[in-house]
């Protein structure tokens, strides 16, 4: 993934807008959109356009900002400082508040706004690696009670889909495809938005939400699918046949058949998440079969007990592993987990891959076969959860000339496409 970088001109220092929900149906998304680029000026984005709160990256005792023209800085009791610009300044956690520079601690959150979009720049160690990266909209700085500093972005949520978009997305797939992942995108995050009201951020800027990389990874495709669908969501007829936001799950590559959304993720599925959506489509993705993935039992044991989950956490050493449930479409479902002395317990699948980590178990889609000390992954298909639009599947069949809307309709049957704005 491409970063812009600050250090070539920025001088180093110490380190819900309420949504409406229109119940009228789109007729389709606007066709036949140009990807030579966004607009001379992206689109003011007043009141009726949501903002969405964005956590960057891990908490830490301390990271840095900077802003590449005028700013100031605003707490409970209004502006605390501001400038003409603003060099490298660490922020960090002190006495219960935040610390901006040699400034003493004052009460959080405080908000860091710029004049100029997208020249507010953060500096974090994410990974164990140093991050910088530039954002639109302006940065909460929180303090939390363990002495970290969370920083959310808070910005208008069609210039976050540009973030995303060419981050969820290879760059250079079809515009077509990158619409059905715009309304995708803003549904998923709409959904969350109403979800996490109570808490102080909506989606994290990674895949536990969806990867959001500020303006250095905005391209004209991702703006072009956002300007060609502004506004649009994706929903399905609820009671009194009333139009109902759909959680418009996706994933990478679904092997050759997507997957009901109650079988992966437990609860309720919706009718355009009921899965079994044929797909060969996705057959140019690398994950579309994968090669068998060997797992020692002591490090899904391991893992298990890093879980937070008392009855995991117990388990004594793993002695056998094994599919205790399917989907319909032959996806693992339940994980049975039983150790030496003969406890057993039932996992759901995908939460037991993201345990053992995803990175090594690309989907739940896979037969088991138990050896003494390992067991091995065979037949694995896919790429992610399988639920909802499959991204590879998607870039094909814009490919081969599907718009963004039938590309929608195919992964989500009976979707609705609504206005919100």
């Amino acid at each position: 993934m491409n970063r812009r970088r600050g250090n070539g001109h920025i001088r180093s220092k110490s380190v819900a807008a309420k949504w409406l929900l229109a119940a009228g149906l789109v007729a389709a998304i606007v066709g036949g959109c140009s990807c030579e680029g966004p607009r001379a000026r992206v689109p003011t984005m007043g009141a009726e356009v949501p903002r969405i709160r964005v956590r960057l990256g891990d908490e830490a005792p301390s990271m840095a900002v900077a802003v590449t023209g005028p700013w100031r800085l605003t707490g409970s009791a209004g502006r605390i400082v501001s400038g003409s610009e603003l060099v490298w300044t660490e922020v960090k956690c002190g006495g219960g508040g935040v610390a901006f520079g040699d400034r003493p601690a004052v009460a959080g959150p405080v908000e860091l706004e710029a004049e100029r979009p997208g020249s507010l720049w953060v500096r974090q160690m994410v990974g164990g690696q140093w991050r910088d990266r530039s954002y639109r909209g302006l940065l909460r700085l929180v303090p939390t009670e363990s002495g970290t500093v969370r920083v959310i972005n808070v910005v208008p949520l069609e210039a976050y889909l540009a973030g995303v978009l060419a981050n969820e997305l290879i760059r250079s797939w079809h515009v077509e495809a990158y619409k059905a992942q715009a309304v995708a995108a803003r549904t998923y995050a709409v959904v969350e938005t109403k979800r996490r009201g109570r808490y102080d951020f909506d989606v994290y800027d990674s895949t536990r939400s969806q990867v959001y990389g500020g303006v250095g990874t905005e391209t004209k495709t991702s703006w072009a699918a956002v300007l060609a669908t502004w506004g649009l969501v994706a929903a399905y007829a609820g009671p009194e046949g009333k139009p109902v936001l759909l959680k418009t799950y996706y994933h990478s590559t679904c092997g050759g058949e997507t997957a009901p959304a109650g079988g992966v993720f437990g609860g309720p599925t919706p009718p355009p998440l009921a899965g079994g959506v044929k797909c060969t489509f996705c057959r140019n993705s690398s994950k579309y079969r994968w090669p068998d993935v060997v797992l020692l039992k002591s490090e899904i044991g391991d893992a298990l007990h890093r879980s937070g989950m008392p009855e995991l956490e117990r388990l004594g050493p793993v002695q056998r592993l094994s599919v205790a449930e399917t989907t319909a479409g032959g996806r693992a479902a339940q994980i049975r987990v039983v150790d030496a002395a003969g406890t057993s317990v039932l996992v759901r699948a995908d939460w037991w891959r993201s345990l053992v980590g995803a990175g090594k178990v690309p989907s739940t889609w896979f037969t088991v076969e138990d050896q003494p000390d390992r067991i091995v992954l065979r037949d694995g298909r896919g790429y992610g959860h399988g639920v909802g639009l499959c991204q590879w599947g998607a870039e094909f069949l814009a490919a081969h000339g599907k718009t963004g809307e039938q590309i929608l309709r195919y992964y989500y049957p009976k979707v609705q496409l609504v206005r919100g704005y």
